[in-house]
Formats: structure tokens, sequence, C-alpha cells
């Protein structure tokens, strides 16, 4: 199963809160109904009396707030989960070499410098951190945390990220219309898509 994305954690925990309330103020208002009742006011020998106790009902009151916020919560939880989840990836295990959908996976591999090498950034945008294999790009220079065409002795440092076809339509739309993709080869020879400021 793979890891769940940011998003995805986000309604679980707003799910598990949820529910705590809810739980919370059903306990409350439980213990507090079965709490009040008869009591015993006089015994004398073999007669009792009993009357209605006074009870402090506010665990009633309160409970049932809890409880009418836990189930409120819940159901914003669930419209906001359901938005979440379409667009975030699956939790779900798919089939080796196929999407949740069904689709065949593909897998492309993306050179990677400045910002899009740091963790934060790549379980923001592409739902979990990648390790990468270390590389250089020749005839590329680095600017800024981006790579722009250089001179044929020039060369950049990098790691290449295998990623699936949706990770890279998250890549391109995290970077916007101001960066376009273009094929290159690594030192290693590897074909890579590098992403490079549109000029």
């Amino acid at each position: 199963m793979q890891r769940l994305s940011p998003g995805q954690r986000w309604v679980v925990g707003l799910g598990v809160f949820a529910i705590v309330l809810l739980v919370v103020g059903l306990v409350a208002v439980i213990t507090t109904v079965h709490a009040s009742g008869w009591c015993l006011v006089a015994s004398n020998g073999s007669e009792q009396t009993w009357e209605g106790c006074q009870t402090d009902d506010s665990g009633i009151v309160w409970g049932g707030v809890l409880a009418v916020i836990g189930l409120l919560h819940l159901g914003l939880t669930g419209l906001a989960g359901a938005l979440v989840w379409t667009a975030t990836p699956s939790i779900g295990p798919a089939a080796a070499g196929t999407t949740t959908d069904g689709r065949r996976r593909t897998r492309v591999q993306v050179f990677a410098v400045g910002d899009l090498r740091s963790r934060s950034t790549q379980n923001r945008v592409l739902g979990r951190t990648f390790r990468g294999v270390e590389d250089t790009l020749p005839g590329w220079r680095e600017e800024d945390g981006t790579v722009r065409p250089g001179e044929p002795d020039d060369d950049v440092a990098g790691a290449v990220l295998s990623l699936e076809d949706w990770q890279l339509t998250a890549l391109e739309r995290h970077l916007g219309p101001t960066f376009h993709r273009v094929e290159a080869a690594t030192a290693s020879g590897a074909r890579v898509w590098i992403f490079t400021p549109v000029v």
C-alpha cells in the first residue's frame, strides 16, 4: 500500500477528530442519563421511600452539543475527503503495472535540481519523496535553481527521479506556463525530461 499524501493525511486526521468528538459527546449523554433516576430518601425497617433524584443535567446538554458538532464535522470531513481523495493519489493498492483505475502505469525519468530535490517539495507536489539517482547533465547550466541551456563544456549536477505519469502532470501544473519540458541525455546515458524556463 502506498503512503498517504499530505492531503489524505489531513482528511484522515480530521475524520478521527470528528469521531472522537462524537464518541465523547455520546458517552457524556449516556452517563448523565444513566446517573439520573430514583433515590432512596427514607427507610423505616421494611418500608422504603423513593423519589426522583435532582441531578445535574448539564452533561446531557454538553454531550449533545459535542455529539452534534462531531456529526457536522464528520459530514464536512466526508465532503472535503471526497474532493481531496479525487485530487490526490489513491492509497488503495493497484495491480502490478496498472493504476487504480486499471490503466497501464507508465514511468518517466525527470532530472531534478534545486527545489525539486527537497523532500517537502516532493511530498507536496508529487505525493511522496524520492531518493533519485545522482547524475550530471552535460551542455546545461544551473541558474537560480533552474536548468538552462549552456556551453558544451558546462554540466549540471542533479538527480534522476523515476515518476509516474500523473506525477509528471502534477509537476507541470506546479511549475506553470513559465516552464516547458525538454528531453535530454544525462552523462550516464539516461533519457530524461528537464524543465527549463520559457524564453
